[in-house]
């Protein structure tokens, strides 16, 4: 055991971000069940008392998490307001999901299954339906296409990269059977069709023949 002058040196040069990365770390190399603040403490060789100074209890270190999950996605500003297509912006969003998916499969899940009326899921969903404001749409058809396409976008990446921890142990196809639904390009090629019919039904108005 660590000396106690070496635990609280420990304790005070720990940040919050320090206990987000190690998580993060930890779920990738274990999965999300693995996920305790005992066994984060380890991974920080720090007591796990010390952990509370910058985290209230598990549900608060997932809610930091989250926080950094989304500052990780790869996200460009527009170039000016409303100089993006909303097409554009949701098509550039949802494939930092997904790349951001590709990267971290295990963690994800975290971000893609968080209530919308936390922090910081909030902000950042109202960030983005102010930026398809700006890009020509209303309040609410800004919103009821985030709820669209980010339904379509967590349900298809969640069952994707919970498919890669199974990959390993997954026994080939029988012959004839289907094949290729959840690879990647797939993904791409469902955003681009449901952007188009939201934006025939949604934004312009027509209705599809009976």
């Amino acid at each position: 055991m660590a000396p106690r002058q070496a635990v609280e040196e420990i304790r005070q040069n720990l940040t919050r971000r320090d206990l987000t990365s190690a998580a993060i770390t930890l779920i990738e190399r274990d999965g999300l069940g693995k996920l305790t603040m005992r066994r984060l403490a380890a991974e920080l060789d720090c007591a796990p008392m010390s952990l509370y100074t910058h985290v209230r209890n598990r549900d608060d270190l997932i809610d930091a998490i989250v926080d950094e999950l989304i500052e990780r996605l790869d996200l460009r500003e527009p170039r000016e307001p409303g100089g993006d297509g909303w097409q554009e912006i949701v098509c550039q969003t949802f494939r930092a999901y997904r790349d951001l998916a590709v990267r971290l499969p295990n963690s994800f899940e975290l971000l893609a299954l968080a209530p919308y009326d936390t922090s910081p899921v909030a902000p950042h969903l109202a960030r983005f339906v102010a930026t398809l404001e700006a890009a020509g749409l209303t309040a609410e058809q800004a919103q009821q296409i985030l709820g669209i396409a980010d339904a379509y976008a967590s349900g298809f990446l969640v069952v994707w990269a919970r498919s890669q921890a199974r990959r390993g142990t997954e026994q080939p196809p029988e012959q004839g059977g289907i094949t290729g639904l959840r690879d990647l390009a797939m993904f791409d090629q469902g955003l681009d069709a449901l952007l188009a019919g939201l934006d025939a039904t949604l934004v312009r108005g027509v209705t599809p023949a009976e």
